[in-house]
């Protein structure tokens, strides 16, 4: 950014900007209890990620660390030494890489680790000196405690303690017991992890910095250190005045109010529905103080240096119960990250019952709050093909080596690179992801969710998901989906009535909006006269029982809008077994027997306002963007089929194209080609003649 002078002929560069606009964040942030209910300012972004990213490695282990693991190879430290050593670099940047990722950090301390912090240092010298910007990893949820107490005593105070005092471990299968978790209630140790974050930042001068491990264990592994405690309180205290607090515990006085605790008898995974109001705040809190961890660090970050990007590994959508089970509200906090990871290797394909499985989910949660997404992704075309249909850039590159397909899918990205950058994601539909539905009743509303989006990606409508927040402002979409989103707050119920009022589509699944934000049963279903025949709730269940669907389809004009009523996304065939926590992975993922009554219901309510229409098998999965300032649409599409080795033959595709034009052209491109090829195109209609794994169709006006 350009300097501008002010009337006194001082120059502001943007970094002096920033600090002045930092500063009031930081001092909110560090105000307590009080700051963390607020709404949160927005964070300088990096503008050199905006063009995209190709990271690769490098190890993010430092050679200490392996050795305190056990079971290296006698070759760890010359291994170490490779993994940063100019010749990998300069190979990485031959083969088009962009960002080196390394170790830096590991949890052991600044004093223990310092040496190998030095050689950061030095390896990122290197690849700045080839025109690479440096990624590093800092650990964000270990403390060694060997080493890290010999250096710093106090840091016995700074540990996650469960409610009978003993310290909370990371769980690697339980082989790294050495891994304390820190509380990230306690200011004195994210102080010390900011003297960590200040050399990356002004010492390695690092351009990127990846915190490792970002969530918390679920219960009965939470902290109930006094800090927590004491936290806990403070944080209901500047929540609610004393009469919310009446009407929310039936007391105002929360002074002994406690982290919820568990026995034997009362386990914490096999809670399926959550009544009780204490732990649903104590859900709230944990998501919090995750959240405002993440703030304090990334407001202190660009202070130093806002063109340092701020990412996070807490894993995406994978149909678990995140808040409940990690502490991890995403749409909370990934308003302080550029980028994040997931580690779920749900990797594309359609397997042989049906299921089609892939990380739309989390590209999608991406998408929705700007941040790009990092996944493994090397392992076959089809993974790097949806990563570029639905990221809209590599990420994540692997390690050196690069695998022959991530080299093939480089160089088709940065000779076409023009394709993705500043392309807007084009969904005329969609999803809400509930915060409290899925996360009182994840067995329930996650389920929903899974299906619903299932049949959307299945059924080759494009959408978005989004999020409580986004509920105020659905005018830009001609269907939003309700998959079970029982917890709607009033404000919510209002936005979602003068939506369908003004000309939206809205489609009702199950039991939405028939409690508040709270899961208290409303008298007078929160959708009434939008939604007139769902069936009667039930509030508190002392052993919660599952209920078959009840009641049958409907659709109705509301105003100047449609409503398409569905009693329930039923499952295609035996229900799995369930897991601890009601987790809803991918031996879910698969078409509901009903699916063609919601894709019909999306499609009817839209009024024929879909992005784009496609006829091809349900392994063909689309993603739509646009850039407008080109004037071009871009119809991602993949063969999800392809590990088989089966390509898709004539798919006809009809774009809806802003009002009152037509296409001048339309040109495919792919990996598997050699140069774009143009196909013949009738208004906005064209057959695209074979997808072998990854084409797209940019149709221009």
């Amino acid at each position: 950014m350009r300097g501008t002078t002010s009337n006194k002929g001082s120059r502001i560069t943007r970094r002096n900007y920033c600090k002045a606009k930092l500063s009031s964040l930081l001092a909110l942030n560090l105000s307590g209890a009080a700051a963390q209910t607020s709404q949160p300012a927005t964070l300088p972004r990096a503008t050199w990620i905006k063009n995209g990213i190709i990271d690769a490695g490098g190890s993010h282990e430092p050679y200490t660390f392996v050795v305190r693991r056990g079971g290296q190879r006698l070759d760890a430290y010359q291994r170490y030494q490779h993994a940063q050593s100019e010749e990998v670099i300069r190979r990485l940047k031959e083969q088009g890489v962009e960002v080196f990722h390394t170790h830096f950090y590991k949890g052991a301390g600044m004093a223990h680790e310092r040496r190998e912090m030095e050689d950061t240092k030095r390896a990122a010298a290197i690849a700045h000196r080839y025109g690479l910007k440096v990624d590093t990893y800092l650990q964000w949820n270990t403390m060694i405690y060997e080493p890290f107490f010999a250096e710093e005593p106090r840091a016995r105070n700074w540990i996650q303690r469960d409610v009978h005092g003993r310290p909370v471990m990371l769980t690697y299968g339980f082989q790294q017991s050495f891994r304390y978790r820190p509380c990230f209630a306690n200011q004195e140790y994210l102080d010390y992890l900011k003297k960590i974050v200040r050399f990356a930042v002004e010492e390695v001068r690092t351009d990127f910095i990846h915190f490792d491990n970002f969530d918390l264990n679920a219960e009965p592994d939470s902290c109930h250190c006094q800090v927590c405690v004491r936290r806990f309180r403070e944080f209901l205290t500047a929540k609610y005045t004393p009469t919310r607090r009446q009407e929310r515990f039936g007391f105002e006085n929360i002074d002994y109010v406690n982290p919820p605790e568990w026995n034997a008898q009362n386990r914490p995974e096999d809670l399926q529905i959550i009544f009780d109001p204490a732990i649903q705040e104590w859900i709230d809190f944990r998501c919090q103080i995750m959240a405002g961890a993440l703030q304090q660090m990334a407001v202190f970050v660009k202070s130093i240096n806002p063109e340092v990007v701020i990412e996070v590994n807490p894993h995406g959508i994978t149909g678990g119960n995140r808040a409940w089970e990690a502490g991890l509200d995403h749409a909370r906090f990934l308003k302080f990250t550029e980028v994040f990871w997931t580690e779920e290797r749900n990797l594309p394909d359609l397997l042989a019952d049906g299921r089609l499985v892939s990380t739309i989910r989390s590209y999608k949660l991406a998408r929705a709050f700007d941040n790009v997404l990092f996944t493994y992704t090397a392992d076959h075309d089809i993974s790097t093909a949806e990563c570029l249909a639905f990221n809209q850039t590599i990420g994540y590159a692997g390690s050196d080596p690069l695998s022959p397909s991530m080299k093939k899918y480089i160089a088709f990205y940065r000779e076409h690179r023009d394709l993705y950058i500043g392309a807007k994601d084009a969904a005329a539909v969609a999803l809400l992801r509930s915060y409290p539905s899925i996360t009182y009743n994840n067995a329930v509303a996650q389920l929903s969710a899974v299906l619903a989006e299932q049949t959307l990606i299945q059924a080759h409508i494009p959408f978005d998901l989004i999020f409580d927040e986004h509920v105020a402002g659905l005018s830009k979409y001609r269907a939003v989906v309700l998959p079970d989103s029982e917890c709607l707050s009033g404000a919510q119920v209002d936005s979602i009535r003068r939506y369908v009022e003004d000309g939206g589509g809205l489609v009702v699944i199950g039991r939405s909006g028939l409690y508040d934000e709270w899961r208290r049963l409303r008298v007078q279903p929160g959708l009434a006269g939008l939604v007139d025949l769902q069936p009667r709730a039930t509030g508190y269940e002392e052993r919660v029982q599952r209920s078959a669907a009840a009641g049958r389809t409907a659709r109705k004009e509301f105003g100047k809008g449609r409503v398409s009523y569905i009693p329930a996304l039923i499952f295609d065939g035996d229900m799995p077994e369930r897991t601890r926590y009601y987790k809803i992975g991918p031996q879910f993922w698969k078409r509901p027997a009903n699916w063609a009554d919601l894709a019909e219901a999306v499609r009817w309510v839209s009024r024929g306002g879909l992005t784009v229409e496609i006829n091809g098998p349900e392994y063909l999965v689309v993603n739509v963007v646009t850039q407008p300032e080109k004037r071009r649409m871009l119809v991602h599409l993949l063969n999800y089929n392809a590990r088989k080795g089966q390509a898709i033959k004539a798919a006809q595709v009809r774009c809806k194209l802003p009002e009152g034009v037509e296409a001048a052209d339309v040109k495919l491109y792919s990996p598997d080609m050699g140069s774009p090829v143009p196909v013949k195109v009738s208004g906005s209609a064209f057959t695209v003649p074979e997808v072998k794994v990854y084409t797209i169709a940019v149709v221009s006006w």
